[in-house]
């Protein structure tokens, strides 16, 4: 059961034109708040136009705001962050469709000590949630400060496409993320297309069941990339339309455009969080693409084809992301 005193905190807005349909969805986003201590604000879009918001900005439990900002004020600027960060989802979702892997279900980014997730629920709608982590100790985030948090955004996302009889899209593979390590055994050949110091430590974190394809950059230069996209056992996510060079080339082009995402992203977040996005996921309807920020130049590009090893890849992401920099001169 809620504390009495959380549910009392709860801010409700709706925009100018509420409509019946938003009861059901509101009542899910509100659980949702009252259950994550970590959760403080939560808003649902259509289009981009803000449907309604809730927050806990005024309790004890939500972050301190700057001094000069009142409650209502910041309640403003997430509003308008969180319609920006839904744009941007619809924005990208377009963007990754060459990749033949649907469109992005969940857009998940993280600071030192911040987590913001947009997940895509039916057609133009989208809901926002903002929530405090523990502080990033190591020089790479780690994406286990937010699983929790990831967890319940899933399953809000999922419970949503309920209400209009739509099954899950699986966000973050958590419904299905039961890794066996046994299932990463084998001969595992990677594909070197930019061989550098770095290569040994990718290979080795390539996995059927795991990450397909990891890069390394820095200094605006690829300095390592692998992967093992012929893998017999992935060969169900190719065609005609999406051969294994195909795959590369978009890859190898989303790449050296994700630093920059990373950047537009950061500065969408400015108004409603502090610091510098670090790791970056972009979920899609068939796996997911990631960033891990490695220093101010270098950061971490990888790919997971499979839907069921999302969470099991991000992990592996984030320890390569720390080998590489505990490797650094």
């Amino acid at each position: 059961m809620s504390d009495p005193q959380l549910i009392d905190a709860v801010v409700e807005d709706s925009a100018e034109q509420d409509v019946p349909g938003f009861r059901k969805k509101r009542d899910l986003c509100r659980q949702l708040l009252l259950d994550d201590p970590a959760v403080y604000h939560i808003a649902h879009y259509t289009g981009g136009v803000l449907d309604f918001s809730l927050d806990l900005l005024a309790h004890d439990s939500a972050p301190a705001g700057r001094p000069d900002t009142d409650p209502t004020q910041r309640r403003e600027a997430y509003r308008r962050v969180g319609a920006q960060l839904a744009y941007r989802a619809a924005e990208l979702s377009r963007r990754v469709w060459h990749l033949q892997c649907g469109g992005l279900v969940r857009l998940a980014a993280q600071t030192r000590v911040d987590y913001v997730f947009c997940n895509t629920t039916v057609g133009g709608e989208h809901v926002v949630g903002f929530a405090r982590t523990a502080p990033a100790t190591g020089s790479v985030v780690d994406p286990a400060a937010a699983s929790q948090i990831d967890q319940g955004a899933a399953k809000l996302a999922t419970d949503l496409r309920g209400l209009v009889r739509q099954p899950s899209q699986n966000p973050g593979g958590w419904q299905t993320e039961t890794y066996d390590p046994s299932s990463s055994d084998g001969d595992v050949t990677p594909y070197l297309t930019e061989v550098g110091d770095s290569e040994p430590i990718l290979t080795r974190a390539l996995r059927p069941a795991g990450l397909h394809y990891l890069s390394h950059h820095r200094l605006g230069e690829q300095v390592s990339a692998v992967d093992i996209l012929v893998h017999p056992d992935l060969e169900q996510f190719f065609n005609r339309g999406a051969t294994v060079v195909d795959r590369r080339t978009g890859y190898q082009r989303l790449s050296r455009d994700l630093s920059l995402l990373a950047l537009q992203v950061s500065r969408d977040l400015r108004r409603a969080i502090t610091g510098e996005v670090e790791r970056l996921v972009l979920d899609l309807e068939i796996g997911a693409v990631y960033y891990y920020l490695l220093a101010p130049d270098e950061y971490l590009f990888g790919v997971c084809l499979d839907q069921d090893w999302v969470s099991h890849a991000d992990e592996a992401m984030w320890k390569v992301g720390g080998q590489l920099s505990r490797a650094r001169p």
